[in-house]
């Protein structure tokens, strides 16, 4: 549906039912049945044509939205604080090429850990932090259409009290 008519037919439906609201609750002279009752229809007809409307705005609206599928899902990491042999997890939906790294604190590439062709499923990627000094380190997911990139805090040496 054009978005003129649509417009049209908005304005047309809430203009119907201002006027017969106005009409049947301000105007004393209503009193028979059947004014009632071609009241009532005419604010159906109204409702029926914002329905429509509302419909047609959502579908409009929806045309250009994502699909699930053409993207990964990199999920956090469990513990606040990393040290050791790591796990990162991710899936996607249908294969694709993933290059998949860890950025330092000035968003600088450190090491590319994996840049192959990933089946769809789940895939766990393994890495050693102990190369890594202590502090705020990214791991980075990259495809051909996105790049997602989180948050991890790498601590060797736990203080004790």
């Amino acid at each position: 549906m054009k978005k003129k008519t649509l417009l049209s037919l908005t304005g047309l439906s809430l203009f119907i039912t201002v006027l017969v609201l106005y009409r049947v609750n301000f105007v004393k002279g209503i009193r028979s049945w059947e004014s009632k009752l071609l009241a009532t229809l005419i604010v159906m007809a109204a409702v029926v044509m914002l329905y429509i409307a509302y419909k047609s705005i959502i579908r409009r609206f929806s045309k250009g939205s994502l699909k699930k599928e053409d993207y990964a899902l990199l999920f956090d990491l469990e513990n606040k604080e990393q040290s050791g042999e790591m796990e990162f997890y991710f899936t996607i939906e249908k294969p694709k090429n993933v290059v998949f790294s860890i950025l330092n604190a000035k968003m600088e590439t450190i090491e590319v850990l994996q840049d192959k062709e990933f089946a769809l499923g789940g895939h766990i990627i393994r890495f050693d932090t102990n190369a890594l000094g202590n502090g705020v380190y990214f791991y980075c997911l990259q495809t051909d259409n996105q790049k997602t990139m989180k948050k991890m805090h790498v601590q060797h040496d736990k203080m004790t009290v």
